[in-house]
């Protein structure tokens, strides 16, 4: 069987010395990259070094270079398709070997790899093994709690794009099977240890081989979808020595549309990273995605909560990802917090999270929001 695996960055030199560890390794290493210059409508470039023995024993290296022309509006989705068709000719070719993506700056794994996933399911004599996320401790904190542009890292394939370093590095962290990270900063570390995924892998450093423990995996896009998923994401906690600290706010009650807007930008805070759900009694089927990265705050419709609570679940915890105990079996407001921050700051935004919440004397009329306009039209659209 031939084993695809893939490894994202927002830093593209975390990308090259990635490539540097895997370097002898027995795979292909290829260096996907979105090229929007060339071409009609842009390309997808990619470029493997190969091995080449001369005559008198030497050993050097070649790069080769294709460029597949961009077939799709949306990157992620042409980019999927290349894949698709690299693991079907990389199977033919080589049917035991292993093939490593190191993907582009800019596409997040939460978009691209599930829908990979179901066409390499398909495929005969190809599996999709571990996917990974490389983070630098040194920048992290950087990098996660400020608003630093994509752009200034992808180029110009993403020259609009409004998304920050932190949006990226937050869905990576939680998707990825296995988390590396590079540098020594113990803010950073606390950062990447509140955000990963208990039942992730964490390799400190460049030094322990990373393929065998990507091939130890065979990636679950359901089970890494729930761990990203606002109705079914948790708080992991982690170490608190050096100012890290996670808020999991919690209620069955929901948001009140008119507090909501008042005091968004106090549920935000300052400096702090967030992501989950909450619902509102005018809109009470529908799950209500929010999410903190950079000081931007993003909320939109993330579907039903029916499909919401059918998201499957890691068997060995027992229970529904993100589920308090003795609750979330229903629509529910979980907000996870994690930033640098004191308890005076936790205290502030936990006491701004319950004042948003519906008051037990309000829920009476809860019933008369639904069908009435809101207020949040501009957010979520018309119910």
């Amino acid at each position: 069987m031939h084993c695809l695996t893939l490894i994202s960055a927002v830093d593209p030199l975390l990308l090259d010395l990635a490539a540097l560890a895997l370097h002898g390794e027995e795979a292909l290493v290829i260096q996907a990259t979105l090229v929007p210059e060339q071409g009609e409508h842009g390309v997808i470039r990619l470029a493997t070094m190969s091995p080449i023995e001369s005559d008198s024993g030497t050993v050097s290296s070649a790069m080769s270079v294709i460029d597949v022309p961009r077939s799709r509006e949306c990157w992620t989705c042409s980019l999927r398709e290349v894949l698709i068709a690299v693991g079907a000719d990389r199977a033919r070719i080589e049917a035991d070997g292993t093939t490593v993506i190191l993907l582009p700056v800019g596409v997040e794994l939460v978009h691209l790899v599930p829908g990979l996933a179901v066409e390499l399911e398909l495929m005969p004599g190809v599996t999709l093994a571990g996917v990974a996320h490389v983070i630098d401790l040194d920048s992290a904190a950087d990098q996660l709690l400020e608003h630093r542009s994509l752009a200034a890292f992808a180029g110009g394939a993403y020259a609009d794009d409004g998304r920050c370093s932190g949006e990226i590095h937050m869905a990576g962290i939680g998707y990825a099977d296995v988390v590396v990270t590079l540098g020594e900063d113990p803010v950073g570390r606390d950062l990447v240890e509140h955000l990963r995924p208990h039942d992730t892998l964490l390799l400190p450093g460049l030094d322990t081989p990373m393929l065998p423990e990507l091939l130890a995996v065979r990636h679950d896009a359901a089970l890494a979808l729930a761990r990203v998923h606002p109705a079914t994401t948790r708080a992991w906690g982690g170490p608190i020595e050096h100012g890290v600290r996670t808020l999991d706010l919690f209620s069955e009650l929901p948001f009140h549309p008119g507090r909501l807007r008042e005091f968004v930008a106090d549920l935000a805070g300052n400096g702090l990273l967030a992501r989950g759900c909450f619902w509102l009694p005018s809109r009470p089927g529908r799950v209500c995605a929010w999410e903190v990265a950079g000081g931007v705050v993003s909320v939109g419709d993330a579907g039903p909560w029916d499909a919401a609570l059918s998201v499957k679940v890691n068997s060995l915890e027992g229970a529904a990802l993100g589920q308090k105990q003795g609750g979330g079996k229903g629509p529910r407001c979980h907000l996870v917090v994690t930033g640098i921050a004191d308890e005076a700051q936790c205290a502030r935004v936990a006491d701004v999270f319950h004042r948003i919440l519906l008051r037990p004397e309000e829920m009476g009329e809860a019933l008369a929001w639904v069908g009435v306009p809101d207020g949040l039209e501009d957010w979520f659209g018309q119910e």
